[in-house]
């Protein structure tokens, strides 16, 4: 949802509480407002639950795979090579 989108229903309805609309429209109109912002801060709650639920599966996936490396021993002493 755009960004202004919330920030319009809010001035919307302080308009109608300053100079209200005659019957039927203004409810219209105060239902389309109120609609807008549940709408959106439903959108933003979505977005940070799937925000975190896309990090911890992150933080799962990369502690899972430990990138450890072996090491191999030749035979003379003190000789290490990492593969």
């Amino acid at each position: 949802m755009a960004k202004w989108i919330p920030g319009a229903a809010v001035f919307g309805l302080l308009c109608l509480m300053i100079i209200p609309a005659p019957g039927i429209w203004g409810v219209l109109i105060g239902a389309a407002c109120v609609l807008a912002i549940v709408g959106s801060l439903f959108m933003l709650v979505l977005d940070r639950v799937a925000t975190a639920i896309l990090a911890w599966r992150a933080r799962a996936k990369q502690t899972s795979k430990p990138s450890r490396r072996t090491r191999v021993v030749h035979a003379g002493p003190g000789m290490i090579r990492k593969v």
